[in-house]
């Protein structure tokens, strides 16, 4: 029988037993009342040691949010400039689409007016009925 194996069987179970042992417990978990200057000083040691990655985590947080609202404050001033942008673009643009638009009305109107006029009808009519004799005397 291997001897990791103890499976019920007591002799094995008694001789294991007797191989394990507690590790000694840290002096800075003693009780208060018991004198121990070792484990006074490592509780002060751990107390001076929170406090101080306490302040530097407090340090830590105060520039990130520091860095959060510059960045902020960064973007909206970017996010500004590019609304500005879009509405001159915008306007720009309106501006454009409406001098084309009155281009094209002057052009049909000119294109209009072209097309009612007869290439003949710019000479005037002449009076032809006296011409042919038809008029009556009386």
């Amino acid at each position: 029988m291997p001897a990791t194996e103890i499976n019920g069987n007591t002799t094995a179970m008694s001789a294991y037993s007797t191989k394990l042992t507690a590790p000694a417990q840290p002096s800075s978990l003693t009780r208060p009342g018991t004198a121990d200057i070792a484990g006074m000083f490592e509780g002060i040691a751990m107390s001076l040691l929170d406090k101080a990655a306490a302040a530097e985590m407090a340090a830590l947080l105060a520039k990130i949010t520091e860095d959060m609202a510059t960045d902020s404050t960064t973007v909206k001033a970017i996010a500004a400039d590019y609304t500005a942008a879009d509405a001159a673009s915008a306007l720009t643009l309106a501006t454009s689409t409406i001098k084309l638009a009155k281009q094209g009305l002057s052009l049909l109107k000119q294109a209009s007016g072209s097309i009612g006029q007869a290439p003949g009808s710019t000479e005037e009519k002449t009076d032809t009925s006296a011409a042919d004799g038809s008029q009556t005397q009386a």
